[in-house]
Parts: structure tokens; sequence; C-alpha cells
């Protein structure tokens, strides 16, 4: 039953390990992933930015300078780039609207007289404006192309481009940085991480040795661990819940034994009258009769036990009815007129002061056994002459149903344990009534089914009265 009851909490604890150890991997994986890689974007974006500003500044302020000459020629372009000082270790070529290069600011590999076959001038002398930035591990290559208009028509074309090492090399070296730190951060991190899950792995071993020993029904083992965080609470409420299972169990093993002992003493009783039949000889038929009167007594007795017990199963058992308005003062009248037949052959009176009706929200079964076992008890446990007293009223918001009797008492030592399943105050009078020490304990279970709660008062040798309040129920809402 234990280990049914706890195997998924320990299959859950076992697997925890592992899913953080997973969980601290990918977080790690992720934080890497982000030192290495968004910085180095970011940087490649702000230079390919500033690149593009400064590239279309310059060709822009030279097409602009050519527009007021009356012809694109070397000379003009010359001076135009000296004047401007646009330049910068830049090349920077400009055609014709045919297409011709004009101008190359290379020394090298000018391209003078020849047709501009790039991408980006063709574009340009076609009237638009272009930008393209490529970045590898040595420099980022950069150009830009703009067209030079006069008159509403394209007159030519300057075009920039740009090879920048120093900014690639820059951007190498952060990177090697980042690399470096991420390596760094990486073993303080799993120095971290394996410090963290040693200790957590310690105290996990502490729930998981807990559930291992309740599992195996040592519901008395606790966990001892300190700290202030949530395994710690987890830890606390494992206490609570195992020794909630150790009451229950142990409530459940005297349950069984007094079952047991209950069920035993008219079995023995009958079998000791059996033998007696058998055993004598030439016994005659008056005493047979006494016999079997005794025998059929004792059976009537396992049948009330029998049903007793099978009505506290179903309580503990059975899901809460749906409840519906019940009428107490009807139910009390019903149960005085079934028990008067009873109450007559004791020489006990019932008396009733209740007047009007009083609804509550509740199951009517059990309202009925509350009410007949409450009021069965005053007539058995009365003195002959006796009376009972039962009464229906309110307070406040609350219907009360009280029941009282001039019978022998309860001693004031009995009365926490009087609604414990087959507690008995004077066990010789409860079997001569017919008692089964459960009447108390099934009017219990019932009254905190229905919501209600119960009170007892007692004196010694004059009486008890019990009195039961419920919620009243009030037409058109929920009790109040």
């Amino acid at each position: 039953m234990g280990k049914s009851r706890f195997g998924w909490l320990r299959r859950l604890l076992s697997s925890l390990r592992f899913r953080l150890s997973a969980a601290f991997a990918v977080l790690l994986a992720a934080v890497l992933v982000i030192i290495n890689y968004y910085p180095v974007q970011l940087m490649r974006e702000q230079v390919i930015a500033t690149k593009e500003t400064e590239l279309w500044s310059a060709a822009t302020t030279l097409a602009a300078a050519l527009e007021s000459y009356p012809e694109l020629t070397e000379d003009n372009v010359y001076n135009a780039v000296r004047l401007l000082d646009v330049m910068r270790e830049r090349r920077i070529l400009a055609a014709d609207a045919g297409g011709i290069v004009i101008y190359d600011s290379s020394q090298t590999a000018a391209v003078v007289g020849r047709l501009a076959l790039f991408p980006e001038m063709i574009a340009a002398l076609s009237g638009r404006d272009v930008f393209r930035c490529r970045y590898s591990e040595t420099a980022f290559e950069s150009c830009a192309a703009v067209p030079v208009m006069r008159g509403g028509e394209t007159a030519g074309a300057v075009y920039f481009y740009d090879y920048d090492t120093e900014q690639a090399a820059r951007l190498r070296e952060t990177q090697g940085d980042l690399y470096r730190l991420s390596i760094v951060l990486t073993a303080v991190s799993l120095l971290g991480i394996a410090a963290f899950m040693l200790i957590f792995s310690r105290r996990l071993g502490l729930l998981l040795r807990g559930v291992k020993r309740v599992g195996q029904g040592e519901y008395s083992y606790k966990i001892q661990m300190r700290g202030q965080d949530e395994l710690s609470a987890i830890g606390s409420e494992f206490n609570v819940l195992t020794g909630q299972i150790q009451k229950n169990e142990e409530m459940r093993r005297q349950f069984v034994s007094d079952a047991s002992h209950e069920l035993k003493t008219p079995l023995a009783s009958i079998r000791l009258l059996s033998d007696s039949i058998l055993q004598t000889k030439n016994i005659s038929r008056e005493d047979v009769r006494e016999f079997l009167t005794d025998i059929n007594e004792e059976i009537e007795r396992l049948t009330r036990i029998s049903e007793s017990l099978l009505d506290l199963t179903r309580l503990d058992a059975m899901p809460p009815a749906r409840p519906v308005p019940c009428d107490v003062d009807a139910t009390v009248r019903k149960c005085a007129d079934l028990l008067r037949g009873s109450a007559a052959q004791y020489g006990v009176s019932i008396e009733l002061h209740s007047g009007g009706r009083h609804l509550i929200l509740a199951d009517p079964d059990g309202l009925y056994q509350v009410v007949f076992n409450l009021m069965e008890n005053a007539v058995k446990y009365n003195r002959r002459g006796g009376k009972v007293v039962a009464g229906v009223g309110t307070d406040k918001d609350m219907t009360v149903l009280t029941v009282c009797d001039t019978g022998i008492g309860i001693p004031p030592e009995h009365l926490n344990n009087i609604f414990q399943r087959f507690y008995r105050v004077d066990k010789t009078r409860s079997r001569a009534t017919g008692g089964t020490g459960l009447g108390l304990a099934i009017v219990d279970e019932w009254v905190r089914n229905l919501g209600g709660r119960i009170e007892v008062r007692s004196e010694y040798g004059k009486g008890s009265e019990f009195t039961v309040r419920f919620v009243s129920y009030r037409k058109g809402g929920a009790g109040q």
C-alpha cells in the first residue's frame, strides 16, 4: 500500500536530478550562444551601418558637386575629389552617361576608358542609388554608387569602393576575447553547477530516502532538513503528511482490532450456546427455545454491528450526495413517531419543542441518521420514567437541533472520546441495550459531511444534551 502510494513521488524525485542537469546544460549553452553570437553580430551591424552612412554621404556629396560642372571630365572629377577630400583610402570611379569610366583613383589598376560593368554602377546609371557591404574574416568590403543628374537626366555616376581590414581585425579580436571569456564563464558555471547539484542531490537524497522508508511502511520516519527553501518546505509538508498517514494507520489498526473484538464476542456466545445444545443430553424443549432465543439475540447484535460498519464504510467511500432542502422539524417528528414504541418499553416519554419549518441543505438520509441515532441513544441510555426532549430552533443564520435526556449522563473524562468508533462509556450497559459503540461515530461523520458541527454537554447522573448546528437554507439562495 505504501509503495503504490509513494511510488510516483519517488520516481518524480529521481528524475528531477536529470531534468535539472539537462535544464542547466541548455541554459549554459544558451548563455554561451548569446555571449559569442549577439555582441559580434551587433558590432558587425554597427560597422556596416557606419560604412553605409559614410559612403552614402561621400558619394552623394561628390555627385552633387559634379552636377554643377557643365560636363563630366577626368579633370573635373579629380578637382572635385581633391576639393571635397572624400578619398580617404577609398577607390573612386566616375563614368559618363554611356558607362565609360572617365576617372579612377586607383594607381595600380585604373580602368579609365573602359565600360563600367560593375552591377552597382549599372544600377546608378539607370537612376538608382545602390549600397552593398560584405564581411569576410579579413575585411569589410563596401561599395556605393550614386547617379549624377543634370536637367532630370542621368549624366553619369560615381562609385565608391572601401576595403577595410582594420575594422575586421578589431571585430576578430573582440570575438576572440568573447570566446576566451565564454571559456572562463563556462568553467566557473560548471563548478557552480557541480557544487549546486552536489548540495541539491544530498538534499534530494534525504527526500528520496524518506519516501523509500515511508513506502516500506515506516510511517514514523521524519525528514530532517534545514533551510528555508522549497525543498525544506517539501520536507516539512512530507513530515506532516506521514504524520497524518501514521495517525490514520493507527486508527485503521485500532478499528480492525475493535471490530474483530466486537464481532468475536457474539460469535463466541453463539458457538457456546450451540455447543450447549449439542452436548447436553436429553435437553428439554424449553431449554432449547431459551438457547435459540439467546442465539437469535446475538445474531441480531451481529447484524447491527455489520450494518453500522457498512454505514461507516459508505460514509468513508461514497462521494458527497447532492444536497436538497430538508425540513429538520419533519425529520424530528418522524423519528419521534418511530421511537415512541421502544421508548414506552423503557418507560421513557418523548417531548418535542419545534414549530414551523426549519430548512437546511442536506442529504435526507444523512439528516435522518443524525436525528434518529441521537434520539435512540437518548431513549436507550435514559432511566425508567425519564424524558427525552428534542427541539429545533434558530441562532442567527444557523438551524440548531438539540436532543436532551434525563438519563445517566457521561463522566467528564469520557466526553472527548464518545465520537470514536467502538468507544463505550459503560460497556456492560451498552451490551445490555444492544449498543454497538458506532452510533455516535456515525452521527459525527454525517454531521461533518453535512457541513455542520456537534457539541455535547453532560452532567453525570443527571443527563446529557447534544446540540447540532447546520447552516440554514433560505429559498431563492444558498444558506447564509
